[in-house]
C-alpha cells in the first residue's frame, strides 16, 4: 500500500485536519470541452483567512471505490519460530497499537475498536500464544516507514518486548525495495523443500502492498491463513475484511494482512471556492468540471491541481481514476480506462500550472491559492500547521478517511511488473496531457501502451502470463 517517501511513496504525518464530507455520485463526461482559455494567467492572491475542506472526492460512475495505500504485514516463507511470530502479529494488529498509529502517524485503523482511544490496559488481543516459559527467540522485523515514524514504531516494539521478554525483536527500517532483495537473499539460501523448507531467521515485514507482490510471485511468503483468525481484528472494517476474502480467492490464501491504511482524499481551499461563487464541494465529475470553469473565470488561471509531474505518483492517481470509471488500469484500454482518460483530458484544460511539478506531499499551494482543488492527496502528506489554514466544521481527517473506507476500497494488484506498467502509463500521460496530444488520440495511445506491456510480458514472463494479461486476469482487488 503505497505511502510517501519523498517523491516515491505516501507516508502519513502526525497532523490531522478538518473535513467536509459529501456524498459522491459520478457522471461520465466524454465530450471534448470547447472552452477557450484566453484570460490572463496570473496567480491570485488573498489576505483573508483561508479555510480548508477535505472530502472523499469524485468516486466513479460504476462504483465508489477508494484506493487503499499504506503497508501490509507479511512473513518470509520458511521462517522459524512461527508461534512467536503469530504472537507479534497479534500485538501489531491489536486495537491499542492501531489507535497509537492513528495518533502518531495518521494511518487509519482497520479495527473499529481502535477508534475509541483505547488505553494500554484495555488492549485486547490473545497474549497467550507464546508462553513465558518458551525459549527465547529473535524476530527480525523489516519496515519501510519514514525515519520520523520509525522512532514511534521502535517505541511500540519496546512495549511489546517489555511484556514478552522471551521474544526479541530486531527492528530494521529501510526502503521496500531493500526489504524485497533482502528477503529474496534469505530465501535463496534456504534449505530443504516443501513443508520442510527453512531459512536462517524469522522474518516479519511491514511493506508496501505493491512491493509485496514481487515476493508473493517469487514464492517467498508464508501462508498466514491458519493464524488469521487469531491475528486479525474480530471487528474489522467490512470493506477491509472483503479485501482479505478477495485476496484468499485470488491468491489461494492469506499471504499478507492489511495493517496500516491510508486513503487519498481531495483537498480544497474552501474560502477560494466560495469567493468564486461555489457554495458546495463538487459531488460528481460533471460538477467538478463545471466548477473548474467557474474557478478559471474567477481567477484567470487553472485552479485544479493533479499529481502530474510523472513517476509513481502520477501512475497511482491515474490508476484510481480508471478504476472509478469502471476500468482495469493494468490493461490501459478497456472502455472505463478510455472514458477516464477522456474525462481527465477535458479537465486538464483547467489544471493549475503547478500540476507539472506536483507529486506526493505537494499541498502548500492551497494556502496561497495557486490552486483551489488538490485532486487526490494522501492525508499524511498534508501538514495543516504548515499551511496556516483554518479548519472547517472541526471534523477530523480520520473520520472522512473512515467514511471513504466504508464506501468501498480496492488494492492495486501486486504484480511484479507494476513498475513497467507505471512507466508505460506515464508515457501515455506525457503524450496526451503534458505534450498536448489530441483528444482523438486517446484510444490509440492507450492501445499502444497495452501492446507494449503485452510484448514486455511475453519477453520477460512468457506467453502464458502475456495471454492472461490480455484476457484481463490481472485486475484491481476491489470490493
Amino acid at each position: 500500500m503505497e505511502q510517501p517517501q519523498p517523491e516515491k511513496k505516501k507516508m502519513p504525518s502526525k497532523t490531522l485536519g478538518a473535513i467536509i464530507a459529501v456524498a459522491i455520485v459520478i457522471i461520465v463526461v466524454g465530450s471534448v470541452v470547447g472552452y477557450e482559455l484566453s484570460k490572463p494567467k496570473t496567480t491570485p492572491t488573498t489576505t483573508q483567512p483561508q479555510y480548508l475542506a477535505v472530502y472523499p472526492g469524485p468516486a466513479g460512475v460504476n462504483n465508489s471505490a477508494h484506493l487503499v495505500g499504506g503497508d501490509v504485514l507479511a512473513v518470509a516463507r520458511g521462517s522459524p519460530d512461527m508461534t512467536a511470530i503469530e504472537q507479534f502479529l497479534a500485538y501489531m494488529m491489536s486495537p491499542y497499537v492501531q489507535q497509537e498509529y492513528l495518533n502518531a502517524t495518521g494511518f487509519i485503523p482497520v479495527d473499529k475498536n481502535a477508534y475509541g482511544g483505547m488505553s494500554a490496559s484495555q488492549n485486547s488481543f490473545d497474549s497467550s500464544i507464546y508462553s513465558a516459559s518458551n525459549a527465547t527467540v529473535t524476530i527480525y522485523y523489516y519496515d519501510d516507514i519514514t525515519p520520523t515514524d520509525a522512532t514511534f514504531v521502535q517505541g511500540i516494539i519496546n512495549a511489546f518486548q517489555s511484556e514478552f521478554k522471551n521474544i526479541k525483536v530486531d527492528y530494521v527500517n529501510e526502503p521496500a525495495t531493500d526489504i524485497v532483495s533482502g528477503v529474496q537473499s534469505f530465501e535463496a539460501a534456504g534449505t530443504g523443500s516443501g513443508s520442510s523448507f527453512a531459512i536462517s531467521r524469522a522474518i516479519v515485514m511491514s511493506i508496501d502492498n505493491l512491493d509485496v507482490g514481487t515476493l508473493f510471485y517469487d514464492n517467498d511468503l508464508a501462508n498466514l491463513t491458519s493464524m488469521a483468525s487469531t491475528v486479525m481484528p474480530s471487528d474489522i472494517i467490512s470493506s477491509i475484511s472483503q479485501v482479505t476474502n478477495y485476496e484468499t480467492a485470488v491468491f489461494g490464501g492469506i499471504y499478507f494482512i492489511t495493517e496500516r491504511v491510508n486513503i487519498p482524499l481531495v483537498w480544497i481551499n474552501y474560502t477560494a471556492l466560495k469567493n468564486a461563487g461555489i457554495s458546495n464541494l463538487p459531488n460528481n465529475d460533471s460538477a467538478l468540471l463545471t466548477d473548474a470553469k467557474i474557478l478559471y473565470n474567477k481567477y484567470g488561471i487553472g485552479m485544479i491541481n493533479f499529481q502530474g509531474h510523472g513517476g509513481a505518483s502520477t501512475a497511482t492517481e491515474l490508476y484510481q481514476w480508471m478504476v472509478q470509471f469502471g476500468g482495469n488500469p493494468l490493461n490501459f484500454n478497456d472502455t472505463g480506462d478510455i472514458q477516464a482518460m477522456e474525462y481527465i483530458y477535458n479537465l486538464s484544460k483547467y489544471f493549475s500550472p503547478e500540476y507539472k511539478t506536483s507529486y506526493w506531499a505537494t499541498y502548500k499551494g492551497l494556502a496561497s491559492n495557486k490552486y483551489t482543488v488538490m485532486d487526490y492527496q494522501w492525508p499524511g502528506s498534508v501538514n495543516l500547521t504548515a499551511l496556516g489554514m483554518k479548519v472547517e466544521n472541526n471534523v477530523s481527517v480520520a473520520n472522512v478517511s473512515e467514511q471513504a473506507i466504508k464506501e468501498g476500497v480496492f488494492l492495486r494488484t501486486p504484480v511484479p511488473w507494476i513498475s513497467e506498467w507505471q512507466t508505460l502509463i506515464d508515457d501515455a500521460w506525457t503524450t496526451l496531457i503534458v505534450d498536448g496530444g489530441s483528444y482523438t488520440q486517446i484510444a490509440s495511445v492507450l492501445s499502444h501502451e497495452n501492446q507494449q506491456l503485452y510484448n514486455f510480458l511475453e519477453s520477460n514472463y512468457g506467453p502464458t502470463v502475456a495471454s492472461n494479461y490480455e484476457n484481463g486476469s490481472y485486475k484491481p482487488l476491489e470490493v
